[in-house]
């Protein structure tokens, strides 16, 4: 995992990468699996690490293993602050309308992330995402209506996108476009049980909130 650093620091897209990987790993990571997979030795990532925990972005487990600190978490909140303002409202009526996860996924200059959830308050199970996933704008609904976003020639636009199985195993989920200022690429999605649904009715109540939010940030669409 080795990105160019010209005309930056190697010192902080090290630590950038490693934090990344800290925050991405689907299992328990330790120091020396982070050295690994970093290619440095164990000793410089045991200093990025003490760094980390110095400034409170990265905690160790009770058997050592590395996670993401609070103050990540607290940091996190601050992200695209007027976008999830306007946003959270309409993501809980979709969700409760269609007693599904709603999501909010935004383009962060590589990959496809969800930014904010919404869980549906009177189901009786709920699918969970956490906010931070990311995934390649190639795979899954919102993905895909990013990357039509983003080279529209090549991926025409459609009303909504829909996958199964792709992002997270055994679930289904269709997204449609959400219109950003600055033409920034953004969808919004519900995730789902594999279960026999109207999908034109699913994206007509997606389409309709994005709408909502686009023009709650002063967007008029045409």
């Amino acid at each position: 995992m080795t990105k160019s650093t010209e005309g930056g620091s190697q010192t902080l897209s090290r630590g950038l990468e490693a934090l990344t990987l800290i925050g991405e790993s689907s299992t328990p990571i330790s120091v020396a699996e982070l050295a690994a997979q970093l290619g440095i030795h164990r000793s410089m990532a045991y200093r990025l690490v003490k760094t980390f925990e110095q400034h409170g972005f990265v905690e160790r487990s009770a058997s050592g293993d590395l996670e993401l600190g609070a103050r990540l978490g607290a940091l996190a909140r601050n992200v695209a602050k007027s976008l999830q303002s306007a946003a959270t409202p309409h993501l809980a009526s979709v969700s409760d309308e269609l007693g599904m996860t709603a999501l909010l996924v935004v383009f962060d200059g590589e990959a496809a992330v969800t930014l904010s959830t919404a869980e549906p308050r009177l189901a009786d199970a709920t699918v969970a995402q956490r906010p931070g996933t990311r995934h390649p704008i190639d795979n899954g609904a919102p993905g895909r209506v990013i990357r039509s976003q983003l080279n529209p020639a090549e991926y025409p636009a459609k009303d909504f996108e829909s996958s199964h199985d792709e992002v997270i195993p055994g679930l289904h989920s269709i997204a449609v476009p959400l219109v950003l200022p600055h033409a920034k690429p953004a969808a919004i999605a519900v995730i789902y049980p594999p279960l026999e649904l109207d999908e034109q009715h699913i994206a007509q109540v997606l389409t309709s909130a994005s709408q909502r939010i686009s023009a709650s940030l002063g967007i008029r669409l045409k």
